[in-house]
């Protein structure tokens, strides 16, 4: 009896110090793998830090070059030439147009875009691509005036005629000599004055000049060399009382 107590003591012992040495292998087995994937985490975190220190949003204004499916090649307003990548979230746009898009965009076109530039390849995936209208100036002076319409022409230094028109988005000035620029009116504008105009040509009318900023030059010499028109006054008749008889206008 007593030499089966010890026999059974000696196998529990035994199992106890199995389970044991287990336990204490399968330990550092698991740090091993928590460890492995903390490294794993930190890496794809330093990864994504890499790629956005790469990249930052970024707009350029050039001239098309050539087009295709996904890429624009234009020369900037420094003569260097820039790699404008497309895809299929890119949004294209024209002055107030809602049907412009990719197969728009011609050769010669002026065009601003703006997306995320990335350094390591210098080329801009862009967001939003619009058309630029590059401003019209001329230097002249007014040879008519429209009234009604508010609207001008404009006979230029190597005798050209323009026609311009004044909205409510036009600036006016006027410069004297010595003076500082004044805001100043339609209704103050003269025949004769020497201006100089700067705007964008109509979207429905090519022939007709927008207004963005016009300066009167008010003590500017007059322009031998360009023709003025003078208006013409219709004479008014002579009113008239019961029995036909006419009034002489008091002068």
């Amino acid at each position: 009896m007593k030499k089966l107590l010890i026999i059974t003591t000696i196998f529990i012992l035994a199992g106890a110090n199995t389970a044991f040495a287990a336990t204490a292998t399968s330990s550092p087995s698991a740090g091993a793998t928590e460890n492995s994937q903390i490294n794993q985490l930190k890496n794809k975190i330093a990864s994504q830090v890499a790629k956005l220190n790469l990249v930052e949003k970024r707009g350029v204004i050039g001239t098309i070059q050539s087009v295709t499916d996904n890429q624009i090649t234009l020369t900037d307003t420094n003569g260097q030439t820039q790699y404008i990548d497309l895809d299929e979230i890119t949004k294209f746009s024209s002055g107030s147009s809602t049907t412009f898009g990719l197969s728009d965009l011609k050769k010669g076109m002026v065009v601003s875009a703006f997306g995320i530039y990335n350094k390591e390849s210098q080329r801009i995936l862009a967001r939003f691509v619009d058309t630029v209208a590059n401003p019209i100036r001329y230097s002249g002076e007014i040879t008519s005036i429209d009234s009604k319409n508010f609207d001008l022409t404009v006979m230029t230094t190597d005798q050209k005629s323009v026609k311009v028109e004044i909205d409510t988005s036009s600036t006016v000035v006027s410069y004297s000599s010595g003076g500082d620029l004044t805001k100043y009116g339609f209704s103050k504008l003269n025949i004769g004055d020497r201006v100089y105009v700067i705007g964008y040509p109509d979207k429905t009318n090519a022939s007709l000049l927008i207004v963005d900023r016009m300066i009167d030059y008010l003590t500017a010499p007059k322009d031998n060399g360009i023709p003025l028109v003078t208006p013409t006054i219709e004479p008014t008749a002579a009113p008239t009382i019961a029995g036909g008889k006419s009034i002489k206008p008091i002068k």
